[in-house]
C-alpha cells in the first residue's frame, strides 16, 4: 500500500517535470524573438584641424556609425587614425583643435531628442616618417555630458581614465581608440526572461524528484 503511493507521488511529479521541460523550449522561442532591452543605439563624428599643422595633416577620425550597446558596459567612441609619413617628412602639431560629436539617438527602441554632447581637445606633438611620434591627444573639461534615457532618468558621459593618448602610425595600424563611460541612475531593471525561471522551476523540481526517491529507497532497505 505504501509503495503504491510512493509511487504515485514519484510517477506526478515525473509528469510535472516533464510538462515543466517541454513548456520550456516555447519559453525560449518567445524569449528570441522579443526586442533586447536596455540598449542605447548612438553615433559619433568627429574633426582634426585645421589650424596648428606644419606639414601635411595625416591624422584623421574614424566615426561610429549607429551603434547599439548596452550602456552599462564600456562605450566606443571612435578612434584617431594616423597615416604613415615618407622617411624625411615631418609634420609637427601645436594645439591642434579636434572635437568629436556624440549623438544618442534611440533607447530601447524610443527615439531620445537629446542635444549632441561634444568633446573637444589639442593634438600636440611631432610624427616623422613611419614609426616616430610624440603626438599625444589631450582632452578638455566636459561642459555638458548630461542626458536621459528614459522619463525620470539621468545620465552621463565620461570618458575612461586615460584621457591622455600617443598617437603613433606604426601600432595596431595608426589607429588608437577611444572609450567611454555611461553612468545613470533611474533605469528600469530588466525582468528575467520566461526561459531562466522555467530553467529555476525544473532545477527545484528534480531536486524535490531526487530527495523523493531518495526517501523511499531508504524506507525499503529499512
Amino acid at each position: 500500500m505504501h509503495k503504491t503511493k510512493g509511487w504515485t507521488g514519484l510517477r506526478t511529479a515525473v509528469i510535472a517535470l516533464g510538462l515543466l521541460a517541454w513548456s520550456a523550449p516555447r519559453a525560449d522561442a518567445a524569449a528570441s524573438t522579443a526586442k533586447p532591452s536596455n540598449l542605447l543605439e548612438y553615433s559619433v563624428a568627429g574633426a582634426v584641424g585645421p589650424i596648428g599643422i606644419t606639414g601635411d595633416n595625416v591624422v584623421s577620425f574614424v566615426p561610429v556609425q549607429k551603434a547599439v550597446i548596452d550602456p552599462s558596459s564600456n562605450v566606443p567612441l571612435g578612434a584617431f587614425q594616423v597615416a604613415p609619413l615618407p622617411d624625411g617628412q615631418m609634420t609637427t602639431y601645436k594645439n591642434t583643435p579636434f572635437s568629436l560629436t556624440v549623438v544618442p539617438t534611440a533607447f530601447n527602441g524610443t527615439t531620445l531628442t537629446e542635444l549632441p554632447i561634444t568633446l573637444s581637445g589639442t593634438l600636440n606633438g611631432t610624427l616623422t616618417g613611419a614609426y616616430q611620434s610624440s603626438v599625444q591627444v589631450m582632452f578638455n573639461p566636459l561642459t555638458h555630458n548630461g542626458f536621459s534615457l528614459t522619463s525620470g532618468s539621468s545620465s552621463t558621459l565620461n570618458l575612461l581614465p586615460n584621457d591622455q593618448k600617443l598617437l603613433v602610425p606604426s601600432s595596431a595600424g595608426g589607429i588608437t581608440t577611444l572609450e567611454g563611460q555611461i553612468a545613470s541612475t533611474g533605469l528600469p531593471t530588466p525582468s528575467p526572461e520566461p526561459s531562466t525561471i522555467a530553467l529555476f522551476l525544473s532545477t527545484v523540481g528534480g531536486l524535490g524528484l531526487r530527495k523523493l526517491v531518495r526517501g523511499r529507497r531508504q524506507r525499503a532497505q529499512a
